[in-house]
């Protein structure tokens, strides 16, 4: 009797991941849900981050009674009230199990996630699906994630920005601020 061949399983660099949320995402996200932090902040923490993708088992085929004969394992597609596909993706496997209880987490850098939603076809990577905070991470945003983009953060010598709105500048969301910014120059082109 021959031993069979051993298989090595190739490492992650979550080997040692508990499946807590990070918490500078937490708090990126809880800031984002009081008003207090824009989208930006919550991609700026994502961008350095990992998140937890569901893998869920889909029959392949089934037999005459309805059995299942093949089964696959597969990321979960959601499609939202405005006909947009995302990904689903998570902070934890706490907010993954309120979502489905039987699926698997797998840790992933953002920056795959991102790729895998562009790859599938989706136009959103939705995190936190089942709460506390759901954020849906569009396009171009999923995209920059995707290609690595990460932020630069404050610059030497550069003081921070007033958080306080001026104009038709809104005080959270990055999306907010360039709306704004399109809003004043398309004003400035027609005249």
């Amino acid at each position: 009797m021959s031993a069979a061949p051993r298989r090595s399983v190739p490492s992650t660099p979550f080997g040692d991941d508990d499946g807590t949320a990070d918490p500078r995402i937490v708090a990126a996200l809880a800031a984002y849900d009081r008003g207090e932090g824009g989208s930006a902040d919550v991609l700026a923490a994502l961008a350095a981050g990992r998140l937890l993708i569901p893998v869920v088992a889909v029959a392949e085929s089934v037999d005459a009674t309805g059995a299942e004969k093949e089964t696959a394992m597969a990321a979960v597609l959601t499609t939202g009230r405005d006909g947009r596909r995302g990904l689903l993706a998570f902070t934890c496997v706490e907010s993954l199990q309120r979502w489905n209880a039987s699926a698997r987490p797998t840790p992933v850098p953002t920056r795959s996630a991102a790729e895998a939603a562009l790859a599938d076809g989706a136009e959103a990577l939705v995190i936190d699906l089942a709460g506390p905070v759901t954020f849906a991470v569009d396009a171009p945003d999923l995209r920059s994630l995707a290609s690595g983009w990460r932020p630069l953060g404050p610059w030497p010598g550069v003081e921070e920005a007033d958080p306080a709105p001026r104009g038709d500048v809104a005080p959270r969301g990055a999306a907010r601020v360039w709306r704004g910014v399109r809003r004043r120059v398309r004003r400035a082109l027609i005249r």
